[in-house]
């Protein structure tokens, strides 16, 4: 499958550092809506029927990746098809709306701390666009869509408040519903923002390698997970309560469990960093919930600073997978476009 594909090839890429760009591609059909139009192309010019339009949303900074870079232009740009330069047909800056998932952890953890994360969701909806739509998700022992895709204010802030704790974690889930349940069908740009620890402790039908292959298949999608820290609280209720194996099984020692944590964070860490890469979004991290509502706001900034290119691929189509690059000449910028996309049979 593209997802086992892509997530080996990611992973070979980063060890051996040469992962410089991660972003987002879109595959679509050239007879589809394009949002963006070439240099001194007509609103009303028909646009060529030559293949299948590839469209590559790409995220520029400058070498310390902290601030955006929104003076590119198309003749600064390369894209590269396994290897091979590509023509680019389509430049524009993405200024048309986008649809998002926000998806909230709700599960036990965040008992102290849910007014929080709700001023920081309701300040990063107040960060959008009138046209921008949002879907509100929260997860906890099952998955709660408190509502559908909407551009009303006052539906998202009812939305928001409506969000309630419960005990457990259901992550893989909560991110297949956002996912392939909602936003595979939506139009236009797509993103899902998902804050959790990434520890999933109650899905049942959905696993983790489930949600990677439905953001692999979902075009135009980006995913930027928000990683927040539990281990602290963990650890301390940990502490409190002893291991309870029966008879059955000794309890853990301190090292035997604080091992057991670290590679369940790890894992949890490489997941949410999986998830960003396979769909070209970035990880962001508010280790404490003082952090959320920057990490809210670097988002939606993100969101408003891509650039969209777009060719038709010099090879016909043969269901296979395309490694994408993306170039640009100005000298002490960074790039972030998605690794691969599958070429439609």
């Amino acid at each position: 499958m593209l997802v086992a594909r892509v997530k080996r090839r990611i992973r070979w890429m980063a060890s051996a550092g040469v992962l410089l760009f991660a972003g987002s591609m879109v595959t679509l059909s050239a007879a589809g809506a394009m949002p963006g139009l070439q240099d001194g192309q007509k609103q009303d010019e028909p646009i060529k029927l030559k293949a299948t339009l590839v469209q590559v949303p790409v995220v520029a900074t400058d070498s310390g990746g902290k601030r955006y870079v929104a003076d590119l232009h198309k003749n600064e740009f390369e894209v590269f098809e396994n290897g091979v330069k590509q023509e680019i047909e389509v430049f524009a800056s993405t200024e048309i709306p986008f649809s998002v998932t926000l998806v909230l952890d709700s599960s036990g953890s965040t008992t102290d701390q849910l007014n929080k994360i709700k001023s920081a969701a309701l300040a990063f909806i107040d960060n959008l666009r009138p046209a921008d739509r949002v879907m509100i998700i929260n997860f906890d022992d099952s998955v709660h869509v408190q509502c559908e895709f909407s551009s009303d204010r006052d539906v998202l802030k009812r939305a928001v408040e409506a969000v309630q704790v419960g005990q457990f974690t259901q992550v893989y889930e909560a991110v297949y519903t956002a996912v392939w349940e909602r936003l595979k069908h939506a139009s236009g740009r797509k993103a899902a923002i998902i804050f959790t620890d990434g520890i999933d402790t109650a899905s049942s039908e959905i696993s983790e390698d489930d949600t990677l292959d439905a953001i692999a298949d979902t075009e135009g999608l980006l995913v930027y997970p928000i990683r927040y820290s539990t281990r602290g609280d963990v650890e301390r209720r940990l502490e409190r309560r002893p291991d309870q194996h029966g008879d059955k099984q000794p309890a853990m020692s301190p090292e035997e469990r604080k091992l057991a944590l670290d590679r369940t964070y790890r894992r949890a860490d490489e997941y949410l960093h999986q998830m960003a890469d396979l769909s070209g979004g970035i990880v962001e991290r508010a280790d404490s919930l003082g952090d959320l509502e920057g990490a809210f706001a670097r988002i939606a900034e993100e969101l408003r600073k891509q650039y969209l290119l777009g060719y038709y691929p010099s090879e016909p189509a043969d269901g296979a997978e395309r490694k994408i690059t993306v170039r640009v000449s100005r000298p002490d910028v960074l790039l972030r476009a998605r690794p691969a996309y599958s070429a439609p049979e």
